[in-house]
C-alpha cells in the first residue's frame, strides 16, 4: 500500500506541474491529508478496543466446538484492520489441514546460521502452517463484534487456544501498531476411558498379589468400612483361588462369586501417573498420542479395579506441581477427578523436578502393589522404584520399549495403541 501511495503522490505532482496546477494541488492536498486522517482515527481507536477469547472449559474428543473471538470497543469510530495469528496447539486438529509444517528452527553455531535463520523467519511470516490461522478482523460502528472459529479436539489433555501477535493497522495500511492485549484460553479435552477386560494379564497379577496377601492374613472376617460385620463378594475372575468361592451364593446367582474378605477390600493398591515429559525428539502430535495412550489406559485400569472391589489410591502431580493422592472407589469419582488431573497434565521434566519421580507417601509406606505409569522409563525412574519396599510394575507406551530400564524387582508392561497391556520381563 505504501508503494502505491507514493506513486499516487508522484502522479499528482506531475499532474500539477505539467497539466493543471489548481486541480493538481487539490489532488496532492487530498493525498497528503488522507493518511493523516487515517492515522488520527487509528490512534483514537487504539486504546479503546479489547479482544477476548472464550471456549468451553471441557470438550470431548472428535466433537467440535466454537471458539469465540469477541472484539469490543468504547467508541463509535470504525476499527480499521486488526490482524492476528490464531493458534490451536497439537491437542486439536489442524486449523489449516492442507498446510505444510514449518521447518525445524536452525541450530545456533553452524557456519550459515544467520542466513538459515533469516530464511526460517521469512517462512514463518509467509508460509501457512497447520496449527495457525491468520485472521484479519474489522468492526463498523457497532461496539461489539463476534467471530467464531470451529475447533475439533484430537488428544486428551489441557489444550491451549490463543490469539497472539495482534497488530492494528490504519485504513490505508501505512501505519501499524502492535497491541499488547493478545488473549488465550485453555480447554480440557476429556479422555475416553477404555473398558479393560478383567482377564488382562496385569489385572490377574494384581488379583493374585492381593489374594496371596489375604491368604497370609487372619481368616476370620473383620468389620467392613461401613462398620457392618460380614463379607463382600465380586464376580469370579480366572486365576482366583477356588478356596474363596462362595458356592451357596454362586448357586443362587447362577454364576461364580468370590468372597472378598475385609483385608482384600482394604488392601493398598497404589497407581501413580507420572506427568514428566522427556525430550525425545518426537513431534507434538506423536508425543501427545503416547501420553494419551498412557493416561487413558491408567484410568481404565483404575476403573476396572474399582468395579471389581479393589479400591486404589491414584497419585499424580497437580497443576501446582505437587503430588496429589486420593482414593478411588467408583467410576463416577474417577470421571470427575480426570478433569482436575488433566488441568496440569504432562509437563517438562524441569518443571516437575521439585516433586520428584515418586509421591512421598509411596516412598515411606510398604504397600502391597505399585503400578507406575510413565512416558519416562529411564534409569532415574528405575532407580527410584528399586528403593521401594513394595512390588512394582512399570507401565509405559509400547513405542518406548527400547528405552525402558527396569530393576530386578520391577516388572515391565507395555501399553499398545489399542490400549491393551502386554507383559515384558524386566531385566536388571
Amino acid at each position: 500500500m505504501t508503494a502505491g501511495y507514493l506513486c499516487a503522490v508522484l502522479l499528482a505532482v506531475m499532474f500539477m506541474l505539467y497539466l493543471d496546477g489548481q486541480i493538481g494541488v487539490m489532488m496532492l492536498a487530498f493525498l497528503l491529508l488522507m493518511p493523516v486522517i487515517s492515522l488520527l482515527a487509528t490512534l483514537r481507536v487504539r486504546k479503546r478496543i479489547s479482544l477476548t477469547l472464550t471456549a468451553p472449559d471441557t470438550a470431548s474428543k472428535q466433537k467440535a466446538f466454537d471458539a469465540v473471538l469477541r472484539l469490543s470497543k468504547r467508541t463509535r469510530l470504525p476499527v480499521p484492520f486488526l490482524r492476528m495469528q490464531f493458534t490451536a496447539d497439537a491437542h486439536f486438529a489442524p486449523l489449516i489441514p492442507g498446510a505444510n509444517p514449518l521447518p525445524a528452527k536452525p541450530v545456533r553455531g553452524s557456519s550459515s546460521y544467520r542466513r538459515e535463520m533469516r530464511l526460517w523467519r521469512f517462512s514463518r511470516e509467509a508460509q501457512l502452517v497447520p496449527e495457525t490461522l491468520p485472521l484479519c478482523l474489522s468492526a463498523g460502528t457497532e461496539t461489539e463484534a463476534e467471530y467464531r472459529i470451529r475447533i475439533e479436539p484430537r488428544f486428551c489433555g489441557r489444550g491451549i487456544l490463543s490469539a497472539e501477535e495482534v497488530i492494528l493497522s490504519d485504513f490505508l495500511g501505512m501505519f501499524r501498531f502492535r497491541l499488547k492485549n493478545g488473549c488465550r484460553t485453555g480447554v480440557t479435552v476429556m479422555p475416553e476411558i477404555p473398558e479393560i477386560k478383567a482377564g488382562s494379564a496385569l489385572f490377574r497379577a494384581v488379583s493374585d498379589t492381593v489374594s496371596t496377601a489375604d491368604e497370609e492374613s487372619e481368616a476370620t472376617p473383620n468389620f467392613s468400612a461401613s462398620a457392618q460385620p460380614g463379607y463382600e463378594h465380586r464376580d469370579y475372575i480366572p486365576g482366583d483361588s477356588l478356596k474363596r468361592i462362595n458356592w451357596k451364593l454362586s448357586t443362587k446367582r447362577h454364576h461364580l462369586m468370590v468372597r472378598q474378605d475385609e483385608p482384600v477390600a482394604l488392601a493398598r493398591l497404589s497407581v501413580v501417573l507420572d506427568f514428566r515429559r522427556p525430550q525425545n525428539g518426537l513431534s507434538p502430535a506423536e508425543q501427545l498420542a503416547a501420553e494419551e495412550q498412557l493416561t487413558e489406559t491408567a484410568l481404565g485400569f483404575v476403573m476396572l479395579c474399582a468395579k471389581y472391589g479393589f479400591p486404589c489410591e491414584l497419585s499424580y502431580p497437580d497443576a501446582a506441581g505437587s503430588w496429589s493422592t486420593l482414593p478411588i472407589d467408583n467410576a463416577g469419582q474417577l470421571e470427575t477427578e480426570a478433569v482436575t488431573m488433566l488441568e496440569g497434565g504432562f509437563r517438562d521434566r524441569e518443571t516437575l523436578s521439585a516433586a520428584g519421580p515418586l509421591p512421598p507417601d509411596t516412598e515411606r509406606d510398604a504397600g502391597i502393589l505399585l503400578l507406575y505409569f510413565t512416558v519416562c522409563p529411564d534409569a532415574e525412574t528405575a532407580e527410584a522404584l528399586e528403593t521401594l519396599r513394595t512390588a512394582c510394575n512399570l507401565i509405559t507406551p509400547q513405542r518406548f520399549a527400547a528405552d525402558a530400564v527396569c530393576g530386578k524387582r520391577t516388572a515391565l508392561w507395555l501399553v499398545t495403541p489399542d490400549r491393551r497391556l502386554i507383559t515384558v520381563e524386566g531385566e536388571g
